[in-house]
């Protein structure tokens, strides 16, 4: 049963929170009065800070020293104290419009993103491309019975290659163009790989195009499916938990296991944001936390974008930037 909080508990754990993710310091109650409530006697604060203490929220490192957040603390301040205000998006706005010029480069820059926005190791990883919907199959006629294959979903040209024509007829590629559209036009690329077309003997003329067609599929999918991409990892080394060894290697260890990452971006059901949070979660993210964001390109969901950073991490500034992000990027093509 979760611990029932009087109202100035909250107040007291959310000054407390608030204060360490600034300063990195043991919070006193005169840091707490001075800054946060001033109408409380020390004595009071001191007294509340005690009870939380016991009630497994806070750790006291020294016995002279000042409180800090423990794991059970950061996420009673995640789930209680962190409001989802309306966003601003044009800062935002602003930012990808002058580095990036459509959804495709902003999307396989979303690590970079995010790292750069919020200062934290940010990571990325594509998923679901079993979602994405073909528009379109093109053969562009090229020279000495060449064709460039171009494969369009409604997340753009994800897909060319340049192939030999088994024709030279002037009508074939007319003919392929024609037959490659009806054929896969509307189809997700699960349906496409789980359901090859079956073609009519009339149609074996056009059995290398479509054999090239499904190859290319099964590369994309194969390169995209579970894709991570870690971007800014030195970045902790500006906070000040990287004066203790120990944060630092365990830190680098979990960044270096790219199927541990995975399995920690994992959101399971309906969840849009996880927030995994220290010791609470094990799989060694001791005295660190990672937050992770499901995106959409037009409604459809292709990936998570993420950061993972010391357990002190500026929560709402990283929750801010998820948020802002996963709107634009759903709405870069509208």
């Amino acid at each position: 049963m979760e611990d029932k909080l009087t109202d100035r508990k909250k107040k007291v754990l959310q000054a407390l929170v608030d204060s360490y993710i600034s300063s990195v310091e043991p919070i006193s109650s005169s840091n707490i009065q001075k800054k946060y409530l001033p109408d409380v006697s020390t004595a009071t604060i001191r007294s509340e800070l005690s009870h939380l203490e016991e009630m497994g929220y806070l750790i006291q490192p020294h016995v002279s020293a000042g409180r800090v957040p423990s794991s059970k603390a950061y996420r009673y301040y995640v789930d209680n104290f962190i409001i989802d205000d309306e966003i601003d998006l044009d800062s935002m706005k602003d930012y990808l419009a002058r580095k990036y010029d459509n959804v495709a480069e902003l999307v396989k820059n979303g690590a970079k993103i995010v790292s750069d926005a919020t200062n934290y190791t940010s990571l990325l990883m594509i998923s679901n491309s079993d979602t994405l919907t073909i528009k379109d199959v093109k053969l562009l006629n090229m020279y000495d019975g060449t064709a460039l294959v171009l494969i369009i979903t409604d997340n753009g040209v994800i897909k060319d290659k340049e192939i030999k024509l088994p024709s030279g007829e002037d009508d074939y590629i007319d003919s392929a163009n024609s037959l490659l559209g009806k054929c896969f036009a509307g189809r997700t690329l699960s349906q496409i790989l789980c359901t090859p077309v079956d073609l009519d003997c009339e149609l074996k003329a056009f059995k290398q195009i479509f054999e090239d067609v499904f190859d290319l599929l099964g590369e994309y999918k194969k390169s995209r499916e579970g894709q991570l991409v870690v971007e800014g990892a030195d970045k902790i080394f500006d906070y000040p938990e990287s004066k203790n060894y120990d944060n630092v290697k365990n830190f680098m260890t979990i960044v270096g296991k790219k199927d541990k990452l995975k399995e920690l971006m994992l959101n399971d059901g309906n969840i849009e944001f996880s927030i995994k949070i220290g010791a609470e979660e094990g799989a060694g993210l001791d005295n660190m936390a990672l937050i992770s964001a499901k995106y959409h390109i037009k409604g459809k969901e292709v990936g998570q974008l993420g950061v993972i950073g010391p357990e002190r991490m500026d929560y709402k500034k990283v929750l801010t930037v998820l948020k802002q992000l996963s709107k634009l990027i759903d709405k870069l093509d509208d």
